[in-house]
């Protein structure tokens, strides 16, 4: 989790297993701080809607087994992309495949450690380098001139 400093907008930076690249997603601040509070281990007075969503689950005898970074879907003004998810539920024998916001889907998988996963299309088309280097084509841009403004440390108020 990082967060960028002139402009304060947070990014989850996934990296697939046994890979040099990133994932950068873009999140609202109200999922940034649910996620990073929960990674830090710090408690909230009140559930967290997320919290809420899993006591639910739980209470239900529904499991989360995984979620999925589904998609990247260019947004109706062609000015940005949308992330997609999925959320899969172990609901007794049967699974079920939820939609979601990919950051929403990650909030939920940091509570319970499911496992995270991107698809390849995702990685191939929204990926960077760790390294720094970007082999992105230009829809990438954006993402770009962001990671390279981040700083080389996590904010340490942002996990």
């Amino acid at each position: 989790m990082r967060v960028h400093v002139l402009t304060g907008q947070h990014v989850v930076l996934l990296q697939p297993k046994d890979s040099d690249r990133l994932v950068p997603i873009w999140i609202g601040a109200d999922q940034a701080h649910s996620i990073a509070t929960r990674i830090a281990g710090i408690p909230s007075d009140r559930p967290l809607t997320h919290d809420l969503m899993m006591s639910m689950l739980a209470a239900a005898g529904v499991e989360i087994t995984r979620v999925v970074v589904k998609d990247l879907v260019i947004d109706a003004s062609g000015q940005g992309s949308v992330f997609h998810g999925s959320v899969f539920l172990q609901v007794g024998e049967r699974e079920v495949e939820i939609d979601s916001r990919a950051s929403d889907a990650i909030a939920l998988a940091v509570r319970c450690d499911a496992r995270i996963l991107v698809a390849d299309t995702v990685v191939d088309r929204s990926s960077i380098a760790a390294s720094g280097e970007v082999e992105a084509t230009g829809e990438l841009g954006v993402f770009r001139q962001f990671i390279e403004s981040l700083p080389d440390e996590p904010n340490p108020g942002s996990g």
